[in-house]
C-alpha cells in the first residue's frame, strides 16, 4: 500500500478511498494508513467523502485518515472547510466519528486550536475529554491555558476537571525531559 500511495499515479486516492468501506479490517487499515502517505491530494477527496457519509465505519476511516495526512505531512495547511467539518463531526451525535474528529484535528496543530476549543466549550463529557487529550498533545501555550481552565472550572464535570489536571501534569512532565 505505502508504494502504491508513494507511487504518483492518479488512480491512487480514488481506489483506496473506495477501501473505506472495506468490511476487512486491517485491508481497511491498510488503507487509511496509505491515504495518509498520499498526502495533500487525499484531504479533498476525503473531505468531501466524510460531509456526503452517514456510514459511522466510513466517517471514522475517513477522519483517520485526515490524521495520518497530517501526522506523515508536519505542517501541511488544511482547508478551513476540512476544520470545520471536523468540528462538526466532533460535535455531531455519534460518538464513533466524534472522537475519531477530535484525534485528527489535535494532529492539524495550530489551525485546529479554535475548533478544539469550541468543542471543549460544547462537547458532551467523552467529546470534552478526547479533546482535552488532543489539546496536550499540541504543546500550545494557549492550549494549556484551556486545560488549566478547565481543571479549575468548578462548574465542569468532574471527570473532565480530572482529565484536565492529568493532561497538565503530562505536558509538565514533557517540558522538563532532557
Amino acid at each position: 500500500m505505502a508504494a502504491l500511495a508513494g507511487s504518483g499515479d492518479p488512480t491512487v486516492a480514488p481506489r483506496l478511498m473506495a477501501m473505506l468501506s472495506e468490511p476487512d479490517v486491517p485491508l481497511r487499515r491498510s488503507a487509511v494508513k496509505a491515504l495518509g502517505a498520499v498526502g495533500e491530494r487525499a484531504v479533498q477527496p476525503l473531505t468531501e467523502r466524510l460531509a456526503s457519509t452517514d456510514d459511522l465505519t466510513v466517517g471514522s476511516s475517513c477522519c483517520k485518515a485526515l490524521a495520518q495526512v497530517a501526522d506523515q505531512w508536519t505542517g501541511l495547511q488544511f482547508p478551513d472547510a476540512t476544520l470545520e467539518l471536523l468540528c462538526h463531526k466532533a460535535l455531531a451525535p455519534n460518538p464513533v466519528v466524534q472522537i475519531t474528529a477530535v484525534m485528527a484535528l489535535g494532529e492539524m496543530g495550530e489551525p485546529a486550536l479554535p475548533r478544539l476549543q469550541k468543542i471543549l466549550r460544547e462537547g458532551d463529557v467523552a467529546v470534552q475529554v478526547a479533546c482535552i487529550n488532543a489539546l496536550a498533545g499540541l504543546g500550545l501555550e494557549a492550549a494549556q491555558a484551556d486545560l488549566q481552565a478547565q481543571a479549575a472550572d468548578e462548574a465542569a464535570d468532574r471527570y473532565v476537571r480530572e482529565a484536565a489536571t492529568a493532561a497538565l501534569a503530562r505536558c509538565s512532565m514533557a517540558r522538563t525531559r532532557p
